[in-house]
């Protein structure tokens, strides 16, 4: 079963939470930045390597 939850009461716990957990908030978010950085970097050495070999995708096209 899955619960629905309000935004608000949602944002008010995870202040609640913050506050009272810092160490491990802060430890979340530097993870969260870390995934997003791969990510990224991946979305990059993508689109080079599509630019890079445009011209080979047009003519297998």
């Amino acid at each position: 079963m899955t619960a629905t939850v309000d935004k608000e009461t949602l944002r008010h716990s995870l202040k609640e939470f913050a506050i009272n957990e810092p160490d491990f908030v802060n430890s979340l978010i530097k993870e969260i930045e870390a995934e997003w950085e791969k990510e990224n970097d991946f979305e990059k050495i993508l689109k080079k390597n599509f630019e890079k070999y445009a011209e080979v995708f047009k003519a297998l096209a």
